[in-house]
């Protein structure tokens, strides 16, 4: 009904127009608190059985309901309500009674997110139910009608107590009612759209469907599409989209989602005055996502901002408001994560304290009871970690209990509470071995990695939780199939749909599974699977592009439609993996944001199901149904061919080698000396050690080198020796036989690790270099894929490429003494240096050169290893990187040397899926890779490079024998050791991968 239809004549009725329209049109507040004041005037200057009494409260409603919004005022709100009754009451049975209906609801629903009453909301959803039924179905007040009758339905899902998924299920029915009633120019289409993303949303949070919450996601980006940056309820919904995206992003673990939802959220905070009653929604979004950010960067500045955001939300509503227990949820969980970060007890303490405080806040029963009280029992544990007190311990059982009771089977997040009860109740039968305790761990954790509603990662977290407690109670073949089940699930997380570094993110959320699966089959007396079972959760990005670029020979033959498609479809997934929308490398950038990023995201996500329908199709075309998949031991086994693999597992539960040997069982030897904490242990010391033998006072020097030595001896006495024992290899070979070789195949923290340099070296032959010749893999697949990759021609000519001076880098003068020699050695070796050795120039001369030896600069790192480079000539703004590398496809590899430092090293998250410069090279094609384990010396480098060829060629009288190059390799580190034995951080730091 138009205002001028309304008020014809009178003064104070034209002020009061002009004041409402001045507000629309401007927003100033003045204006709207002289259009109320007009509005009381004109309620109070007319009888109860005026005709206009009606409009008047109607009109003063709506008013009422713009400056209590905006104010916060109680008092305001109560006007608000008494005056929309009235108008409702006097406006029955006319044409704008259904819209007074749906103020009122209005009202009523604003008093409940004030006061928690649930009585309010359920009149609310009364009155709204009855505005529908007022509404004629041509009525342009329709929609309004509908989208508040979605709005009050949705708010008493999530806030009352009994409220059932059919609630839900109509608030999304009515909500998309609305938009569909409403044509596209109207003016309120931001809002119905806006609501309907809510109520998605919710239906999202609790049937666990992606393509939902990605509709919630959509949905309020077309809210925002048509709501002009200066609308009042524009900040609204930004936050609104801000929550659908990390939503989204728990769901899927695309980070890309996380960056925009942070992005989104702190936009509407700065769109939002500081003392605006609804900020705290915005601060309540912000919280958790800045934190979830931090869990995936390790970036502590955001940790810090999640604490201090969450604390200005709790702050932002007074003492009994209903979101205050939220907040409050969301505070303990960001200090919970401060206290595991730094260890300190206080701060465990008052994450405590404050997760206490949510869960007393709202009565049991209520909504989000269960998810506080899994939060308390959570943080409780973690304090418990630290304090060893019982009652701590005892009161996390409890309210991990109080937790599952409270939330329905079939809840997407009652796996989550099973998991942290789970995982109380084992360490509660740790303590008191209390066998109770440990079956209820069991049927919790069982309970929850069955949960086809959960997260893939809650259910990989429950299942490895359950069979580390199945372990933990001495049932090895209950541990071993609850980690089959697990590892099962791992394809689900590590998707092709993800970006690489959100695969990444994930496998590193699992780091250890395939120690602990292993540790459970070897303890079955399943060795065989044990080793079948590290294939298969061990360098998955690595296999992944290694089968995609195995021998096709059959397929080409067999079924050449699809060998086309897949090798289309392979390279589209590489490129597309590597896309980017900032002209930098991708494996630089963890996310990305706007509608670049999210096309890219969604052409990624489209060839990810094409890719998992044609590999379906594949496997059902006979000789195919294993295509792809991971090895079955017999074909592991043969890799053993030329010599032993033996794979050095370390877990919690036990540590052993496994032996892989042609036409034998596989042999396990345990390895009785070592627990998984003194290997964690050794490896520190290692680490410091060999970071600093370079450098510092030569007293320092000699204790580094000293520290290396004990390192050694103890990784001889406990695991090189048995081993090497096993396998009859007690002294050097005689005169005139070849020395046997072995391939070391370390997990997880062992890779740290130098088991070719194991032993006592001054008192010789107790030492790995005096009785074999070591070589490493990553996996027996990549062993295979070498060996697949293998030229049948002779090695052609070498590229040197040196850098003695790097841009932004020390000198290193070696690398030209190292390029003169080789160059000598190398007949007809191409070198390159300075300016010219730039990564476009190096990539382009690789395929024309068997042979590659990179003297120059290398950095590892440690946060993004994919983004671990050799520093080229102009790696400051195109650099030669892991993820770089690993897309050069070689046909004619054979050897490439990498004259640099720490080529082979990882970081402890991801040490099972060598993400390394050495593996980059294998997985370009190279059958032998020259590597380094840690930061090597400038001139010990030439000395061992000059050996090497010097080996490998006879003295230059011959072309380079690559099949040597293992050979090579142990002869030039012997000879060095000779000169050196007291600095093994000199002679031990190279190693051989590949064949």
């Amino acid at each position: 009904m138009l205002l001028t239809d309304l008020f014809k004549a009178r003064a104070k009725r034209k002020r009061l127009v002009a004041r409402m329209a001045s507000f629309e049109q401007t927003g100033d507040m003045t204006a709207l608190i002289e259009a109320v004041q007009v509005g009381r005037e004109l309620i109070a200057s007319v009888p109860p059985d005026h005709p206009d009494r009606g409009a008047f409260l109607f009109l003063t409603g709506i008013n009422l309901k713009r400056l209590s919004d905006r104010s916060g005022e109680p008092s305001l709100l109560v006007e608000r309500i008494q005056v929309s009754r009235e108008a409702a009451a006097a406006l029955a049975g006319g044409e704008i009674h259904a819209s007074a209906l749906t103020i009122l609801g209005g009202a009523l629903l604003a008093m409940f997110e004030t006061t928690g009453d649930p009585e309010q909301l359920a009149e609310a959803v009364q009155v709204c139910r009855e505005a529908c039924a007022a509404t004629l179905p041509d009525d342009p007040d329709l929609g309004a009608s509908l989208t508040s009758l979605g709005l009050v339905l949705r708010m008493s899902y999530e806030h009352i107590a009994g409220s059932g998924e059919d609630i839900l299920a109509e608030a999304v029915q009515v909500s998309r009612e609305a938009v569909q009633v409403s044509p596209a120019d109207h003016p309120e289409r931001g809002l119905y759209l806006s609501n309907l993303g809510l109520a998605l949303r919710a239906s999202g949070e609790r049937t666990g469907d992606e393509d939902t919450l990605a509709e919630a996601v959509q949905v309020t980006r077309d809210a925002l599409a048509v709501t002009p940056a200066g609308h009042p309820w524009h900040a609204k919904y930004l936050a609104n989209l801000g929550m659908a995206l990390l939503r989204l992003y728990e769901r899927t673990t695309d980070a890309d989602f996380l960056a925009e939802a942070i992005q989104v959220t702190q936009d509407a905070v700065l769109r939002t005055p500081a003392d605006h009653p609804e900020r705290d929604i915005d601060l309540g979004v912000l919280a958790p996502a800045l934190l979830q950010m931090f869990m995936r960067t390790q970036d502590p500045t955001l940790l810090a901002k999640a604490i201090d955001t969450g604390r200005d939300a709790v702050m932002a509503v007074p003492p009994d408001h209903p979101r205050r227990a939220g907040h409050l949820h969301d505070l303990a969980s960001a200090l919970r994560t401060q206290g595991q970060e730094t260890g300190d007890a206080d701060i465990l303490a008052e994450a405590v304290q404050v997760s206490r405080e949510a869960v007393t806040t709202v009565p049991i029963g209520h909504p989000d009871s269960a998810r506080y009280l899994s939060n308390l029992s959570s943080t409780l544990w973690e304090l418990f970690g630290r304090n060893n007190d019982l009652d701590v311990l005892a009161e996390a059982v409890r309210a991990g209990r109080d937790a599952t009771r409270v939330i329905p089977a079939g809840h997407p997040a009652r796996a989550n509470t099973l998991v942290t009860l789970g995982i109380a109740l084992t360490t509660l039968y740790e303590q008191t071995a209390d066998t109770h305790a440990l079956a209820e761990a069991r049927a919790a954790l069982a309970e929850a990695a069955a949960s086809v509603e959960a997260r893939t990662l809650v259910r990989i977290t429950a299942g490895e939780e359950l069979g580390k407690a199945a372990l933990t109670g001495g049932d090895a073949e209950a541990a071993l199939s609850a980690f089959e089940d697990t590892i099962a699930l791992m394809g689900r997380s590590t998707s092709r749909r993800l970006s690489r570094p959100d695969r990444e993110h994930n496998l590193g959320e699992v780091a250890g599974l395939g120690a602990k699966a292993a540790s459970a089959a070897v303890q079955a007396g399943r060795p065989e699977r044990a080793v079948e079972l590290l294939e298969q959760v061990r360098g998955v990005l690595l296999a992944e592009a290694m089968d995609a670029r195995g021998d096709l020979r059959e397929l080409h033959t067999r079924e050449p439609g699809l060998a086309a498609r897949f090798v289309r479809l392979r390279d589209e997934m590489e490129a597309a993996d590597h896309s980017n929308v900032w002209g930098k490398p991708a494996e630089t950038r963890i996310v990305g944001t706007g509608p670049a990023a999210q096309r890219i995201a969604e052409d990624r996500r489209r060839l990810a199901r094409e890719w998992e329908s044609l590999l379906g199709e594949i496997r059902l075309r006979p000789g195919f149904s294993g295509f792809l998949l991971p090895p079955p031991i017999e074909e592991l086994r043969r890799q053993a061919a030329d010599g032993p693999v033996v794979v050095v597992n370390v877990s919690r539960f036990r540590c052993d080698a496994l032996i892989l040997a042609t036409g034998t069982a596989v042999r396990v030897v345990e390895l009785r000396g070592i627990t998984y904490d003194s290997v964690i242990e050794q490896a520190n010391r290692f680490v410091v050690a060999t970071n600093a033998a370079g450098s510092g006072p030569l007293r320092q020097r000699r204790a580094n080198q000293q520290e290396i030595h004990a390192v050694l001896g103890w990784l001889w006495d406990e695991v090189a020796a048995p081993i090497l024992q096993d396998l009859g290899l007690t002294g050097p070979p005689e005169q005139g036989q070849s020395w046997p070789r072995l391939w070391w195949c370390p997990v997880g923290e062992m890779t740290f690790l130098p088991l070719h340099a194991a032993g006592h070296h001054s008192h010789r032959p107790q030492t790995v270099l005096d009785r074999v010749i070591s070589s490493y893999t990553p996996t027996i697949r990549a062993l295979r894929y070498a060996r697949d990759h293998a030229s049948d021609s002779s090695p052609t000519q070498a590229l040197i490429v040196a850098l003695p001076d790097t841009p932004f880098a020390p000198a290193l003068p070696g690398a030209h003494t190292e390029a003169t020699l080789l160059a000598r050695l190398l007949p007809g070796a191409r070198t390159v240096t300075g300016a010219q050795a730039t990564r476009d120039a190096v990539e382009a001369m690789l395929p024309e050169h068997s042979i590659v030896h990179l003297a120059c600069h290398a950095l590892s790192d440690w946060v993004t290893p994919a983004a671990s480079r050799l520093l080229l000539h102009d790696h400051a703004t195109n650099p030669f990187t892991v993820a770089a590398i690993s897309r050069i496809r070689l046909s004619h590899a054979v050897l490439a040397y990498l004259s640099a430092c720490s080529t082979t090293a990882g970081n402890q998250r991801l040490a099972d899926e060598a993400m390394h410069i050495t593996a980059a090279f294998q997985l370009a094609g190279y059958q032998h890779v020259i590597g380094t384990l840690w930061p090597i010396n400038d001139a010990a480098a030439v000395r061992i490079a000059a050996d090497f060829y010097t080996y490998l060629t006879e003295e230059g009288q011959a072309a380079p024998r690559t099949e040597r190059a293992a050979r090579a390799l142990h002869h030039a580190t012997r000879q060095l050791r000779e000169d050196s034995t007291d600095s093994p951080d000199l002679w031990a730091a190279h190693i051989h991968a590949g064949i």
